[in-house]
Order: C-alpha cells, then structure tokens, then sequence
C-alpha cells in the first residue's frame, strides 16, 4: 500500500510540472484556430474544395508543456487526383504561410511557422493534405487514417489525458518516445492507445513489467495483423496494422525495464529530462585509452534527406560494414550510426583492428579427392608452407589487409550502403580513428550517450 501511495504521491507532483495551464491550452487553441480559418478562407478564395482540421495531441489534450506540436490536415475529396492533392495541398498551406519548410514522411507536407494573435509567440505547425476516406479501408494515402486516429481517441480519452502525460513523459526520460526512425520508440498515438487499454500509467507499468516478447494488445478484438514484432498493439481504425511496429526489440526492454525498476523503488528521477553536458574531446580520448578499445569513425555530408529515410539507409550501411570488417578477420564490439548537423557518421568500436600478415586457410578433407586437387592447384603458386590438420589442407596465405582503416578506406564502397548515403561517400568521406576525431557541434552529445548506455548497468 505505501508504494502505490508512493506513486500516487509522485504522479501528482509530475503532472503539476508537465500539464499545461489553462493560459497555455488557451493560445495554442486559438493559434490553431486561427490557422485553421486561413486555410479554409484560402481554399475558398482559391476555389478548392478543401477544409482543414486539428488533429493529434493539441486536439486531443495530451500533449506535454511547452511541446505542443500543432498538426492540421487539410482534407481533399477522394476523386481529387494524387498528385493535384499534393500540389495544390501543398500550394494552398504555402499561401498562408510567411515562413515555412517544405518536408517529406509518406507524402510531403508544410512545416510552418505562425505567430499567435498578440504577434508575441511563435508556434510550429505541419500542414498535410490528405484525402477525406469514408473509412480506414478506404484509404488512398497512409496519412488518410490520421483522422480517424483522432476521432477515435477524441471520444475515449477525455478523464485519462494526465495518465497520457505522465507516460510520455516517462518514455521521454527513458529515451525511446518517438516512432522516428532514429529513435525507433512508442509513438502520442501509441501512448494513447497503451493509457485506453490499461486506465492508468501506473496499471499499464505493472503490466508492462511482465510483458513477453509478441505481447498483444487488441483493444477491439478485430486484429488480423499477423507479424512477429516484439510488441502489436492492433490500430482500432485498421485491423491489418501494428501501431507498435516501429518500436524496436531494445525500446521495447527498456519500457520493460524502466517499468520494474520504478515500481520496485518510484522516484521522480524516472521522469527527468537530464541535461547532460557534451563529452570533450580530452574527455573521449580518456574514456576510449581505459577501455583498451579501437573506436573507427566513418564521418561524411549528411544527404539531404528527412531522418526516416535517412537512418534505414545509415543503419543499412553499419551492417554491411560491421560484416565487412568481420570478414576480414577484425572483431567488432559495437557500432552505432548518427546525424549532427550537416554530419553523418558511422562508429565502429573494435576489440581487434590490427591483425599479422599470416592468415590460416582451411581447405577440404585429403579423402575427398576432386576437391583436393582443386585446392592444390588453387594454391600451388602460394610459397607458403602447406600442411594437414585434423584431415584437411591447411595452407597459410598473406592478408589483403592488416589495419582496419585500410581497410574501410580501399573497401567501404564494396559494402551496401543504400541510395543517398553511396552518394554521399562518392563525394568524399574520412576514416578517423581514436585521437583522430575532430568534435564537431552534437559530437560530444552523441558519445556520451554512447558511453553512459554501455556503462548503465
């Protein structure tokens, strides 16, 4: 009883510091409205037969303060063709705009910046077109659901916003909120949905400390998703698709975790966004020396391209390499890929990275004669000595590479390394090891989080 009081007790002093204020509620509804009267008076000036909406968090109250992000989707009859969606969507949310970015998920969208009536704040807003389906199944684009998301929640959640709130916050300081491929975390939709299954923050962390990999949440018990992710939580809107499938095998532990740990000892810590100071660079080189490890820095221009295309491409190159460096004999410990800035860079921390010249090569059994000869012959020219061992051929050659940055500086371009990041390391890239790094701005973030995750347990 006195831990549940205790977590009581801590919920309620969390949700004082994160729930907005009725000031704060006040102006990000009316900056929404406000947008959402200057796209419909466009559209009608323009002659479009359009109309926008507010959906996700702000629409639904839950989204934590001071981050609200304002999403407003502007609705196209489903006979509009696809591509006059996107150009005169597009259009229509650039002429209410003054200033703005142009940005690609599924399809593109308006990043915008307005200021409220007072001219004061300044707030973010994504306008995206989309088309007004009947229903989930009828959908001509993936955003084309976002509204019925909305709708469904809008209905169910009012009572539980708080417990909304105090779960994203949680998953905030634990480092996996966010379905962005980055990040690879627990989506605002997806807390939703966890907060309607379970009632409260507290209920679904007792739950999720005893989930098992596969663990199924169908709230309408309509699912017909039949994937092997380590979390489904079926959409109510579309019973083909797992709200959870970008939550990665590690985000998913660490909820389950995060979850034990604070029911065994709640604190407020759990819910604390750490400011953590940038690792220097005296500081890495320190750390890199105590461990005795090798640590190799693929750095380049980053593309020029969203991060949920991006870092499936980055992580499809830290792969290819990893298996390339293993080919060759060294041994990798862990890898890691990231974008700061205008950099993208790709980590390898060795445990191996220089290796002799002599390399053993096991060939076929003596007994199996066709293949003998084979490798006699293949081998005939090598000065080498030859011998058998445990009834094979044995022969020693000469390695092609004996240092690891060798061998990424001759080899990288042989790894797959997907679209835009190939591009790039055509244009140029470096091959930094150790002392060699220059800490450019976010670097020093990056390695202390690489650090602090090897070391948290």
């Amino acid at each position: 009883m006195k831990e549940k009081e205790e977590i009581k007790r801590i919920c309620r002093e969390v949700i004082e510091r994160i729930r907005p204020d009725e000031e704060e509620r006040r102006k990000v509804k009316a900056v929404t409205d406000l947008i959402i009267a200057k796209i419909n008076k466009k559209a009608s000036e323009m002659g479009m037969e359009a109309n926008a909406i507010s959906v996700g968090s702000t629409a639904r109250n839950t989204w934590i303060s001071g981050e609200a992000d304002i999403d407003i989707f502007i609705m196209f009859p489903v006979d509009v063709p696809e591509e006059d969606l996107k150009e005169k969507g597009l259009a229509l949310a650039k002429s209410i705009s003054d200033r703005y970015e142009e940005r690609y998920a599924s399809h593109p969208y308006i990043h915008a910046y307005f200021y409220d009536a007072e001219g004061r704040t300044e707030h973010e807003a994504d306008l995206v077109p989309c088309f007004s389906v009947k229903n989930a199944s009828a959908l001509k684009s993936a955003v084309d659901r976002t509204p019925f998301h909305n709708e469904y929640v809008r209905k169910r959640i009012p009572g539980l916003e708080e417990e909304v709130l105090l779960l994203k916050q949680f998953l905030k300081s634990s480092g996996i909120y966010g379905s962005e491929q980055r990040r690879k975390g627990f989506s605002g939709y997806l807390c939703e949905l966890l907060i309607l299954k379970y009632s409260s923050f507290a209920e679904l962390l007792r739950h999720a400390s005893n989930w098992k990999h596969g663990e199924r949440i169908d709230i309408e018990g309509r699912g017909k998703y039949k994937g092997e992710d380590p979390l489904i939580v079926i959409d109510p809107v579309d019973a083909n698709r797992n709200v959870a499938a970008a939550v990665s095998l590690d985000s998913f532990c660490r909820l389950i975790d995060s979850a034990r740990d604070f029911l065994a000892c709640p604190d407020a810590s759990f819910f604390a966004l750490a400011k953590k100071k940038e690792m220097s660079r005296a500081e890495f080189v320190k750390r890199i020396k105590e461990r005795g490890t090798e640590l190799v820095m693929v750095l380049f221009e980053a593309p020029d391209e969203v991060e949920d295309i991006l870092f499936p491409q980055l992580r499809k190159a830290e792969s290819s390499i990893a298996k390339l460096i293993e080919r060759n004999g060294f041994m990798v410990y862990r890898s890691d890929v990231s974008v700061e800035g205008n950099k993208a860079f790709l980590v390898f921390e060795l445990l191996v990275w220089t290796l002799p010249q002599v390399k053993k090569h096991v060939g076929p059994p003596v007994t199996s004669k066709y293949h003998s000869e084979q490798f006699k012959s293949k081998y005939k020219p090598i000065s080498f000595r030859k011998r058998i061992e445990n009834g094979r051929y044995v022969v020693e050659v000469k390695r092609n590479y004996t240092d690891v940055v060798e061998l990424l500086k001759n080899e990288l371009r042989s790894c797959s390394l997907g679209k835009h990041v190939s591009e790039s390391i055509d244009r140029g890239y470096e091959v930094l090891r150790n002392e060699e790094l220059r800490f450019f701005e976010g670097l020093g973030s990056f390695f202390r989080d690489y650090f602090c995750v090897a070391n948290s347990f």
